[in-house]
């Protein structure tokens, strides 16, 4: 109980998550009479692993595609190939974040990079100031969803499960969540009466797919060497780097030596970040569990919810109202170790359960007072954070309704893991 308060404390008075989970577990560690050298250990224990060297890499990647023309590339190519449809505008936006998502693995910067274009395309479009950055904030959530997903890597580091299933788990679910979304724009954009666009020419189509062929491969070259077993994940990320410098200073020419190295030092600061967040969630998550507090509330969950539908249920609720606070990578450092125990003893798959949480906390980018998607496009669209979330909401609901059809239909998790791999 101690542990939850000093926590909620540190929350309530602005402190980042990182410093929250360290300095609630340090002081908690202190009271107990825990050499505190222990901390430092485990700190560093929850970072030293060959998988997680994949973020930084996947960081840096995703900085030199958004940095290097890329992102533009793609929302070209796209408006070209739907632009003329009804809702056309708005459908593009949620493929190019599709696109992007598989080349960043973040909500945000899938954001920050197709948002930046899209949101003013949008409102000179006629489209609503509100509905123009909900539904970039919404499709930009596939960011962590789309594989390579930064997020979905650390479940598997935590979880112990297979990165490569994660990575092919969450393919459909996420194509499913950007169909729904696309769905929606078609709905809305009728409703209010906007027109098709000018059809581009077969010429126009084709040239801009071929400017855009070479962030399309990355992806496809990143997964494909994944699973065709060429390359390990950490190892395909270091592909990705590699591949994003030579498209960005090669074929597009956005990027020379002086701007390569100002996007790794940005990069060098988001990655510091993470593996500072994913440091002190490990110290948090290892004195939970050394406190037996897993145990604990994995007893009442079941107590409380006997049957998998019950206990899948509260769990998306404490979820959906955990990511309303906290950054993704940090909530699943702290309650995978909590939460995943219950559900594979209910006989859910942990795979099943990844997308679900990733799902959840997808939503959670969206939601105040911390949803990170939402300071993003508040940022780029200079509106404020009350307007933003306000055209997040109906974009919410949506999402939350895809949720509870990915969590009770496992088989949109699993039956590519299952094709590939077997059961």
């Amino acid at each position: 109980m101690m542990v939850v308060v000093i926590f909620l404390l540190l929350l309530a008075v602005s402190a980042p998550i990182a410093v929250a989970t360290g300095l609630t577990t340090i002081i908690a560690m202190y009271l107990n009479d825990i050499s505190l050298t222990v901390a430092a250990q485990k700190m560093f224990a929850g970072v030293d692993s060959f998988s997680l060297m994949a973020i930084p890499f996947f960081i840096f990647a995703g900085d030199l595609m958004l940095v290097g023309g890329t992102s533009k590339r793609l929302i070209n190519m796209v408006n070209k190939w739907v632009g003329w449809t009804t809702g056309g505008l708005p459908i593009a936006g949620v493929l190019s974040c599709m696109f992007f998502a598989a080349l960043s693995g973040s909500g945000p910067a899938t954001v920050a990079a197709i948002g930046g274009v899209m949101i003013p395309s949008l409102k000179e479009a006629k489209y609503t100031p509100k509905f123009s950055v909900g539904l970039m904030c919404a499709a930009g959530s596939l960011g962590i969803i789309i594989p390579p997903s930064i997020t979905m890597l650390v479940y598997g580091v935590i979880s112990e499960e297979s990165i490569s299933k994660l990575f092919i788990a969450g393919i459909i679910p996420g194509i499913f969540i950007g169909f729904v979304l696309i769905l929606t724009s078609y709905v809305i954009a009728k409703k209010q009466g906007h027109q098709p666009g000018e059809r581009a020419s077969w010429k126009e189509v084709f040239k801009a797919t071929k400017e855009a062929i070479w962030g399309i491969m990355m992806p496809i070259i990143v997964l494909g060497g994944i699973y065709l077993g060429v390359f390990t994940p950490t190892e395909a990320a270091a592909v990705a780097i590699i591949y994003s410098i030579f498209v960005s200073m090669v074929i597009y020419r956005e990027i020379n030596i002086k701007k390569l190295f100002q996007v790794a030092k940005k990069s060098v600061v988001i990655s510091s970040m993470v593996m500072f967040v994913i440091s002190t969630a490990k110290i948090f998550s290892w004195y939970l569990t050394f406190q037996r507090i897993p145990m604990i509330v994995a007893q009442h969950v079941l107590n409380f919810a006997t049957t998998p539908f019950l206990v899948l249920i509260s769990i998306n609720v404490l979820l959906l109202f955990v990511g309303m606070f906290m950054d993704p990578s940090a909530a699943v450092l702290i309650l995978v170790p909590i939460f995943l125990p219950v559900l594979v003893e209910l006989g859910v798959s942990p795979i099943h359960f990844g997308v679900i949480m990733i799902a959840n906390l997808a939503i959670g980018m969206l939601t105040p007072p911390f949803g990170l998607n939402l300071f993003v496009a508040s940022g780029i669209s200079n509106m404020s954070m009350t307007d933003v979330t306000k055209g997040a909401l109906p974009f919410i609901f949506v999402l939350i309704i895809t949720l509870l059809i990915i969590t009770f239909v496992p088989q949109l998790s699993l039956v590519l893991p299952e094709m590939i791999y077997g059961r």
